[in-house]
């Protein structure tokens, strides 16, 4: 099962690869955080679907880019549109790889947030339901009845 852990850790390698000199955060933001830097939040996972064996998901993880800032507490807002547009470059592909898997993107969104780029990957995938093995009693008897048609045989 894929879980959001695995998610975020897929995540945290294309950001890694994509800007290698920032810091992460992950569990918690500090108030004195370090710039530039990276958040990663996974936003509640939803179960959309299914049938008797599959499970459907869908889950929203978030990305917030945070650029250096001036006296001003302003950000350079071409660098920061570059390396967004950077980031969903890599993202283009389509999917997300987790583990063994390729996880289908479904959307990519961005919004400008101060001195902060936030690009929202929507993923979706399908998982096997968990099977509870159903044995039935023996059988201890067996009726059967026999008719002979006309001309049968």
């Amino acid at each position: 099962m894929i879980t959001q852990r695995m998610l975020l850790d897929a995540l945290n390698d294309i950001t890694a690869q994509c800007f290698p000199k920032r810091t992460t955060y992950r569990d918690a933001w500090p108030e004195q955080f370090v710039r530039p830097s990276i958040f990663l939040v996974a936003e509640p996972r939803a179960e959309i679907g299914g049938s008797r064996f599959l499970l459907e998901f869908k889950q929203v993880l978030a990305v917030q880019l945070n650029d250096t800032v001036d006296e001003h507490y302003e950000a350079d807002t071409d660098r920061l549109c570059d390396e967004t547009d950077q980031l969903i470059d890599v993202l283009s592909e389509g999917y997300l790889p987790v583990s063994d898997r390729a996880i289908h993107i479904d959307a990519i969104e961005t919004e400008r947030e101060g001195a902060a780029s936030i690009v929202k990957i929507t993923l979706h995938w399908f998982e096997d339901r968990p099977q509870r093995s159903t044995t039935y009693p023996m059988m201890r008897e067996l009726d059967l009845n026999t008719e002979i048609q006309e001309g049968g045989v």
